[in-house]
């Protein structure tokens, strides 16, 4: 969907003024809306909603799970949106404890992508275990579990597509290990189910 899916959206959905309910024009080549009443002329900015998206690690294992939609043997980080009043590191810590039940010990900030949801950003971390643990707390994910190295380098395990923040964290975690190349090793992951 990229940056200008996600305009068009925002767009769509603050056609009117938030306050006052008069219609809203676009303004400043479409990064603001302005409210047509002259009583109110409120002027609104697109929304960013931060999310949090972590590779957590244990040892040599990596915390990955999968939701329900995804193909059989489709595994990525962990990820969830910041609450309210909730700094980036306790939202590391309460996704990974909601959706798997795994403690995290510490967090480290790593990068960041936009993210069209239609308006998030994601906020990468690396992340360590405090337990190892897997309860999975909620619907969100289908599946959590500790992966290794050799369970992306065999294709038993398909990560998540190159493009994705996710792949950059999980890549740096791979690269780690002498004579590992994620980009060589994944060369056949798709949006299939990949080789038992």
């Amino acid at each position: 969907m990229g940056q200008q899916g996600g305009m068009i959206i925002w767009h769509e959905r603050h056609r009117f003024c938030g306050l006052c309910g008069h219609a809203a024009q676009s303004m400043e080549g479409g990064s603001l809306r302005v409210c047509g009443n002259p009583d109110c002329g409120t002027r609104h900015f697109p929304r960013v909603d931060p999310a949090v998206i972590m590779l957590v690690t244990h040892g040599d294992e990596a915390l990955v799970g999968r939701q329900p939609a995804w193909p059989e043997g489709r595994y990525s980080t962990i990820a969830g949106f910041v609450e309210p009043g909730e700094s980036l590191e306790e939202a590391v810590r309460r996704e990974v404890l909601e959706e798997t039940g795994v403690v995290v010990d510490s967090a480290r900030y790593h990068s960041s992508q936009p993210w069209p949801c239609p308006s998030a950003i994601m906020l990468g971390f690396t992340a360590t275990a405090a337990t190892r643990e897997i309860r999975l707390n909620d619907a969100e994910l289908e599946e959590a579990l500790w992966a290794t190295r050799d369970d992306f380098a065999s294709g038993r395990l398909a990560g998540p597509t190159r493009f994705s923040i996710a792949w950059q964290l999980l890549r740096e975690w791979y690269d780690a290990e002498a004579g590992r190349d994620l980009a060589r090793d994944s060369r056949d992951w798709t949006w299939q189910r990949p080789r038992d």
